[in-house]
């Protein structure tokens, strides 16, 4: 691992010098474990992998998820659209939020487009001693989100919409690193406050994990692969209206995908689409 040079981004994360489309042996997978744990996000230039080969170096840090049900390529004139995405963790609304995502830039306009990433980890030494020993104690509702471009989240969310009630903070599932977990697209309320008091906090804490000192922002280039740890960091994206060309080669590992852990949930349950209209009186 030697010929491996690490530098540091910042605030977090780092850039690994790396051809990745060889074959890695078992030193070289623990080393790319090593790293994640360690920076939580890294950075690959100059990277020609085809969906193959980034399934093959995703796979040294645990299981990945088939290609069915999931988004293997994302594109501005494609899946998920070209709307801006508010900052969130994929899948925190379940039993088991995926564990690392990955994009690899097929086709973008160098320095164009951006997608942010913000440290739950990092964030929690930055709040006031009053305010964190107050965290401890408090568990948040987390819930899928219709509206993913800014924060339009309910206070009380219907039952049918997959949902989650964790502690504020949660140790990670690996190295039991306390982490921050609430973010602005996802996360309902703080439970056992008054809607008022529970947004009152939340912008407090929202104003600390978004805060630039706290936030690292990856403007894409051709060949780039990012590899970030999904539970520690939550991420966001540009609005990305009139960009084009935009494809990203997208490879996730996690235990379950979202129909396993969601099996209730279907895009054709007439109360999500009239939820998705605003109609709320129809599924009161």
């Amino acid at each position: 691992m030697g010929n491996w040079k690490v530098e540091p981004l910042h605030p977090f994360g780092a850039v690994v010098d790396r051809d990745l489309s060889q074959p890695a042996g078992a030193e070289d997978e623990a080393e790319l474990r090593r790293l994640v744990q360690a920076h939580k996000l890294l950075l690959f230039r100059r990277q020609r992998l085809d969906e193959q080969a980034q399934v093959r170096v995703l796979s040294a840090l645990g299981g990945v998820l088939g290609n069915r049900g999931e988004y293997r390529e994302i594109s501005s004139d494609g899946n998920l659209g070209a709307g801006p995405l508010a900052y969130h963790s994929d899948l925190a609304f379940t039993e088991q939020p995926f564990k690392f995502l990955s994009l690899h830039a097929l086709e973008v306009n160098d320095g164009q487009s951006w997608t942010s990433f913000a440290n739950g980890i990092d964030v929690l030494d930055r709040l006031p001693p009053t305010l964190r020993a107050e965290l401890d104690a408090r568990t948040a509702l987390t819930v899928i989100s219709v509206v993913q471009s800014h924060r339009e989240v309910e206070f009380n969310p219907p039952d049918f919409l997959p949902q989650q009630t964790r502690p504020v903070i949660i140790p990670h599932p690996a190295s039991d690193e306390p982490i921050l977990y609430v973010s602005e697209m996802q996360t309902a309320r703080i439970d056992g406050l008054d809607r008022e008091a529970s947004d009152r906090l939340l912008s407090r804490l929202f104003a600390a994990l978004y805060a630039p000192e706290n936030v690292y922002r990856h403007h894409w280039r051709n060949g780039d692969l990012v590899i970030w740890d999904n539970i520690a960091l939550q991420h966001a994206r540009c609005d990305l209206t009139g960009m084009h060309p935009r494809r990203l080669q997208r490879v996730a590992v996690a235990e379950k995908s979202f129909y396993e852990l969601c099996p209730q949930f279907t895009l054709g349950d007439p109360r999500m689409a009239a939820w998705a209209a605003g109609d709320k009186l129809q599924i009161a």
